[in-house]
């Protein structure tokens, strides 16, 4: 029996007011900021206070003394720091307002672009929205081939290569029909070592290139992995795997990948977690995705009726 939208929904409700406090490191302060802003999501109208998210985090916790109590509060601002980036750095784009007296609090008339925010949001957190993940990591790839579509030159062809791909058959002939395409020779003993019975994309989830009008492979060429898992790093020699079918003439390809997560770290003009990206790679995270998406596109998608349901929850909320 298929299970309702609303039961889902529910499900996730629940999974997120069972986390007082998710289990982060230290570290990774920027993904404590986005539980936050899921906080002030599901939250009143009247927002959220580093006091609430301190009774959320910490409860009635007995400190052995004043320095482990300033401590967790050092720790608290560091994390409310990097929303008031958030909120600077978006502008418009960011679906919360932060008022100087540091309260996070919903928009109460969102735009597309709020809404993407959101559902970037929602994809970054896929514990804790499980029951969606298929629609909002299918989702996440659409908006990504939108977003490539819109950065690169008009003359450019970006095409789909993962879920919604044009490309037909197994793997085999799926990175044979794109070696046609890019006007690329093929490793025969590399791709030879493809399972026939594999369907799969082999990790390669976008392309797009730059042509001219010559059969020259030697082009601009964007090989694109979407991952919405927190473990993104472990899927970037995904893309690097083409680099064994195909035989790249005279450039290398531009390994890409899109990320649902808020990266940029404004105070050091760097990415949040540097060390977990590899070098000569592209990185579309939240920010860039806002700055190049589709209203269209995005708008008809279910994660857009997804972020819908998470704000009518939240209005209800103030009732």
């Amino acid at each position: 029996m298929a299970v309702s939208f609303d039961d889902k929904f529910s499900a996730c409700i629940q999974n997120f007011n069972n986390i007082s406090k998710p289990d982060y490191t230290k570290s990774e302060l920027n993904y404590y900021a986005d539980f936050i802003e899921l906080t002030a999501l599901f939250s009143s109208i009247d927002g959220i206070t580093l006091g609430d998210i301190q009774d959320k985090f910490f409860g009635e916790k007995d400190y052995e003394n004043a320095e482990k109590r300033d401590e967790d509060e050092i720790f608290l601002r560091e994390i409310f720091q990097i929303i008031l980036e958030r909120f600077l750095l978006y502008s418009e784009d960011y679906p919360f307002s932060y008022s100087e007296d540091e309260i996070l609090t919903l928009k109460s008339d969102l735009t597309t672009s709020n809404k993407l925010y959101i559902s970037l949001l929602l994809s970054s957190k896929l514990n804790i929205f499980n029951a969606f993940r298929t629609d909002l990591t299918t989702d996440f790839e659409t908006v990504s081939y939108a977003v490539l579509k819109n950065f690169l030159p008009t003359n450019s062809t970006v095409k789909e290569f993962g879920k919604n791909t044009e490309y037909k058959g197994n793997a085999i002939e799926k990175i044979k029909s794109l070696a046609d395409d890019l006007d690329l020779a093929i490793d025969d003993y590399e791709l030879d070592q493809v399972e026939e019975r594999n369907n799969q994309e082999r990790g390669l989830d976008i392309i797009g290139w730059l042509p001219f009008n010559d059969k020259c492979g030697n082009k601009v060429i964007f090989l694109c992995q979407c991952a919405c898992g927190k473990q993104y790093e472990s899927k970037q020699h995904d893309t690097r795997r083409f680099e064994n079918y195909l035989k790249f003439y005279k450039t290398n390809p531009q390994h890409t990948m899109f990320i649902p997560y808020s990266l940029i770290n404004v105070r050091a003009k760097k990415f949040y977690h540097s060390d977990y990206i590899e070098n000569d790679y592209l990185i579309f995270e939240r920010k860039r995705i806002l700055e190049y998406h589709n209203n269209q596109v995005f708008e008809a998608t279910e994660s857009f009726k997804l972020v819908n349901k998470c704000v009518e929850y939240s209005s209800e909320m103030t009732r």
